[in-house]
């Protein structure tokens, strides 16, 4: 096992157990993709400071507009696994540099101010690494999953978040309390889930780790108070069984 994979085994088992769903010629792109968002999401817990968090994210900033004005990446594994990746999937650099940004909020304790921010923060951090994740698989096939992707992003946010009572503070919009995020992570669930019978199979692995979103949401619901957390077997047959299920 490299570097890159082990950082998304440890930091991300749902996205790695993922990859095992997809062509193998394709699950290095992908392994890279979540390792590259393993990094950059856990900025917020390596920095004393925020204006530390900010330099290293403006790192990954300089480095993805490096590396798609065509120079050589760092020497960092990570992003030499990335340069890969953004080829393959003809991945966009304003995606992958929103994405950087929208991880700032993470690193100050300011409240987010309604709903409307929170999905515009979700879409950016969630959903478009979905989508991306759909281009490495199939780059002609990946926009017939925007819309499916920018509402699967925002429940499976939303889970992960909710499911972090230590940190989920500050992304609760004003006026609305846990039970209400918690509908609306459903609605937004039930909306992806019914139009994901339309997508293409090829892109499918992209959307396997939002397939534990209701689990995670009903578990949420029974205890708010507890951080989230669910067996790695039970995750895994899960994903499995779906993956089986959707073909």
């Amino acid at each position: 096992m490299n570097e890159v994979e082990a950082i998304v085994r440890e930091r991300d088992r749902d996205r790695y157990l993922s990859t095992f769903f997809a062509p193998d010629g394709k699950r290095p792109h992908l392994l890279a993709l979540y390792a590259f968002n393993a990094e950059v999401v856990k900025v917020r817990d390596v920095v004393s400071e925020p204006h530390l968090g900010m330099i290293r994210l403006q790192w990954w900033r300089d480095t993805i507009e490096g590396i798609c004005q065509g120079a050589a990446a760092p020497q960092h594994p990570v992003a030499v696994a990335l340069a890969g990746a953004i080829a393959e999937g003809g991945l966009p650099k304003q995606a992958l540099l929103d994405l950087v940004t929208a991880h700032e909020f993470d690193l100050f304790h300011d409240p987010m101010p309604g709903l409307t921010e929170l999905e515009a923060y979700l879409g950016e951090a969630w959903s478009r690494l979905i989508v991306m994740a759909a281009m490495v698989l199939d780059r002609e096939a990946a926009p017939r999953a925007s819309e499916c992707a920018g509402l699967a992003g925002v429940a499976q946010g939303l889970a992960l978040i909710l499911g972090d009572p230590r940190h989920r503070g500050p992304f609760l919009p004003q006026g609305m309390d846990v039970k209400a995020v918690l509908g609306h992570a459903e609605n937004r669930l039930a909306q992806a889930m019914a139009l994901l019978p339309q997508l293409p199979r090829s892109v499918l692995p992209a959307f396997l780790p939002v397939s534990l979103t209701g689990l995670y949401l009903a578990k949420i619901d029974r205890r708010p108070e507890v951080p989230l957390q669910v067996s790695a077997l039970r995750r895994q047959w899960h994903m499995w069984w779906t993956a089986k299920r959707w073909g």
